[in-house]
């Protein structure tokens, strides 16, 4: 009896070892439908990554095609003035003067574009050039000026006299300078109108004269006619040279730090004639100056320079707001503001200017750059593409300026 439980308990064991095996078998299964599912889940997986794949694809083209499409609506947008890697140089005694290094602009048609340095940055040297006014010792080495497809550096001498005045006009630093004491105004103003207009009579020409001084906010214009430059005050005469550059209705005003010699008041008055006139004639001009202020106020781009580089270009918000060259964020610091701590000391970028003459290696900045990089001491920083339209030369602006390092308690970065 007792060997029959045991075979019987045996048996029950067997049954349910089988029946574990079945258990394990249909888990197997299951696992099996598991896995596969995983699998078909996978594959969906896979299809939809796909389809995203392509939507990115899709996506990218589209930006692409947008982007391409902006700069060809930049491009298309008539540009008046090109000025491509122009290089300026004086040849002395003491040796070659590089004044203008390689700088490429261009202005539109109804556009204000800035020119903003320090003095003997290369602004005044490179807008005579863009009228082909240089002369011995100073050398156009290199580079192009296009004026609505005209290389003006190609012009012969009667199509330079054509353009000057007519197309082009120039306001230039010293008014007093640029007006003749010997003639009386009305007789410097009739002159030039007459110079590009050879069949207006010498009434027509001064009627002209005469509605110009007005426009110019010169009160009694027939009177100031026949007065000389030196019995006028500097604001008076700078009204009278923008009259005078404005009288052909020029398609370009290249205006030379027209309010260097002015005060406030005066500066002020002068950059609201130059707005008013020149949102009146849809004319571009190129504005030479060195006053942050007055760029936020009339300019619609502006080019950094700084021993004759331009070291960033953009838009007059990209400059004031986005700014990335260390020379510009400087310059920005200089300004005197209201809002500033009483007792805050003003503000200056220190050193001194480059010597021409003898220039440093590599960046033109980085002797007074609490940024430098030994890289900075050794080459020139190519140009940096920031966003459409601005653009920057600088090192910090590549992945050569990724390792800080502490230098007499300043910041600088390994290069």
């Amino acid at each position: 009896m007792e060997e029959n439980k045991n075979i019987e308990s045996l048996l029950q064991r067997d049954e349910q070892s089988s029946k574990n095996i079945d258990s394990l078998l249909q888990g197997d299964e299951q696992g099996s439908k598991d896995i596969e599912s995983l699998l078909q889940g996978d594959e969906l997986s896979s299809k939809d990554i796909e389809s995203l794949l392509q939507d990115v694809e899709r996506d990218c083209k589209a930006i692409e095609t947008l982007h391409q499409s902006s700069v060809k609506k930049v491009k298309d947008m008539s540009t008046l003035l090109q000025v491509d890697d122009l290089n300026i140089s004086f040849a002395l005694q003491q040796g070659k003067l590089c004044a203008v290094n390689g700088i490429s602009y261009y202005v539109r048609k109804g556009e204000v574009m800035g020119l903003v340095g320090e003095s003997g940055s290369g602004k005044s040297v490179s807008s005579l050039a863009v009228l082909s006014l240089l002369r011995p010792p100073a050398v156009v080495s290199s580079g192009s000026v296009t004026f609505e497809g005209r290389d003006i550096l190609k012009l012969k001498k009667k199509e330079l006299l054509s353009l000057r005045g007519n197309e082009i006009s120039m306001i230039f630093q010293n008014p007093a300078s640029c007006l003749d004491p010997v003639f009386t105004i009305g007789r410097q103003m009739i002159e030039a109108v007459r110079a590009h207009n050879k069949h207006y009579s010498k009434s027509h020409a001064k009627e002209l004269s005469i509605n110009m001084l007005r426009e110019v906010m010169i009160r009694d214009p027939e009177r100031v006619m026949k007065q000389y430059s030196f019995e006028l005050s500097g604001g008076m005469c700078q009204r009278i040279l923008i009259a005078m550059a404005l009288l052909s209705d020029p398609k370009l005003l290249i205006a030379d730090e027209p309010t260097t010699a002015l005060d406030v008041t005066t500066q002020s008055q002068i950059v609201q004639i130059l707005k008013k006139m020149q949102q009146q004639r849809k004319m571009a001009i190129v504005y030479i100056t060195h006053n942050l202020g007055i760029v936020a106020e009339l300019c619609d781009r502006v080019s950094i320079m700084c021993g004759g580089y331009i070291l960033e270009q953009g838009s007059t918000e990209d400059l004031f707001y986005r700014a990335e060259h260390p020379y510009t964020k400087m310059l920005h610091k200089t300004i005197p503001r209201m809002d500033s701590p009483q007792k805050e000391p003003f503000l200056t970028i220190e050193g001194t200017p480059l010597n021409p003459l003898d220039p440093p290696d590599g960046c033109v900045f980085h002797p007074r750059c609490p940024h430098c990089m030994d890289i900075c001491r050794r080459e020139f920083p190519p140009k940096t593409i920031l966003s459409l339209g601005h653009s920057a030369c600088c090192w910090l602006l590549s992945p050569h300026g990724s390792n800080p390092v502490s230098i007499n308690g300043g910041v600088s970065y390994s290069g």
